[in-house]
Formats: C-alpha cells, sequence, structure tokens
C-alpha cells in the first residue's frame, strides 16, 4: 500500500436484525469488496484484522502490546492498492451502501491504544455522532441504536 491515512474508515449496512444477531455488509476503502457480515463479533474481529494488516491507524507502542492470532476469522481479506489520488474515490465508494439497509454507520478509527480502539461513529438515519473508547463502547453503541429502533 503505498499510499497511506492516519485514519481507518469503515461503513457498516446493516440488513437485518433478529433474536439479537445482526447482519450486513461492511465497506472500507481500503477492501476491494465489501464483506458479508453474520454478527457483531465477527464484524469486530474483521475491522480489527484489517486495521492489523495494513497498520492502520498505526499501533501506539508506547503501550504494552498483546499479539494474538485470530482463530476465529476465516473471511479472504482483500485489499485495495490505494494512492493519494485514489483514496478519495475509493472512499466514496465505501459509502455506497444497499439502499435496502435498515441502519448504516461510519466508523473513523483515529487511534489504536491500550489493545483497543478510539474513534467516532455516525449513525446516518440521524446524523447522530458518538466518539467511542474501545472496541466494546463501539459494539454498545451500535447495540443500543439496534434495540432502540428495532424492537
Amino acid at each position: 500500500m503505498s499510499f497511506m491515512t492516519k485514519e481507518m474508515y469503515f461503513t457498516i449496512a446493516l440488513l437485518s436484525y433478529e433474536n439479537g444477531v445482526i447482519c450486513g455488509h461492511l465497506h472500507s476503502p481500503v477492501l476491494k469488496k465489501s464483506i458479508q457480515l453474520h454478527n457483531l463479533t465477527e464484524l469486530i474481529l474483521i475491522m480489527d484484522q484489517i486495521m492489523k494488516d495494513l497498520n492502520i491507524p498505526e499501533y501506539d507502542e508506547r503501550y504494552h502490546h498483546v499479539i494474538i492470532k485470530n482463530q476465529l476469522l476465516d473471511v479472504e481479506l482483500d485489499y485495495q492498492e490505494l494512492k493519494q489520488d485514489n483514496f478519495e474515490k475509493y472512499l466514496n465508494r465505501s459509502l455506497m451502501y444497499p439502499k435496502k439497509s435498515k441502519d448504516i454507520f461510519m466508523v473513523k478509527v483515529m487511534y489504536r491504544q491500550n489493545n483497543t480502539w478510539q474513534g467516532k461513529i455516525t449513525w446516518l438515519r440521524t446524523n447522530r455522532v458518538r466518539f467511542f473508547r474501545s472496541e466494546l463502547e463501539l459494539a454498545n453503541l451500535i447495540y443500543s441504536v439496534i434495540d432502540k429502533y428495532h424492537k
């Protein structure tokens, strides 16, 4: 990857939510194609693997570093060759989501410190923005929207 951005961008398009299980697609400008999701755990694991593979955002090694090989992830990740002149095109393309999506979230991971992520999530239906300090807090924000609006 010849072009490096300091943040990682993801679009999460949820298609269904039944009995606590989400289904949908994960989009990112670094991926050649979207990835189908079957649950929130899979979503977090895939996002984490992408950031580890590309080191975006760069991991802050001033803090202790634990390397865990993810045995649960069984998804092939195919990355784009990003350059400064095509990044915006791929970012805009990753924002294209199925029209039948129930909810769409934009996630921007700005930092990876203390073995977790920090960033912001925007729920596109209401343009509501929240900041998160960990993957667990991100998952909780997604579930809070789903639980409130899809009962």
